[in-house]
């Protein structure tokens, strides 16, 4: 069997065993839906982060989703933002 069709009949098994997508990608650190981020970094933790700045934007913060409809961000756990080097960005209030 090659490792397509392998890889393939184990999401298939994870899928069936009844894991959530946010179980199934646990692993993964930017998500394109807030829900998605919420479902493994925990209410409170999800940030917006523009990748091409290194910065992120906590909830409510002006430039919370900026960029969104051009994809220049996403949505990722604020420890994860952190640990790829990205900075919490400085905003006016």
């Amino acid at each position: 069997m090659s490792i397509t069709k392998r890889s393939l009949a184990a999401g298939i098994v994870l899928l069936a065993g009844g894991m959530t997508a946010a179980t199934a990608f646990a692993g993964t650190s930017l998500f394109a839906s807030e829900s998605n981020a919420r479902s493994v970094c925990g209410q409170g933790n999800v940030v917006w982060a523009v990748r091409d700045s290194g910065r992120y934007f906590k909830p409510g913060s002006p430039g919370y989703e900026w960029g969104k409809n051009e994809s220049k961000g996403a949505y990722t756990c604020e420890k994860n933002a952190r640990s790829r080097g990205w900075h919490l960005a400085k905003t006016i209030q």
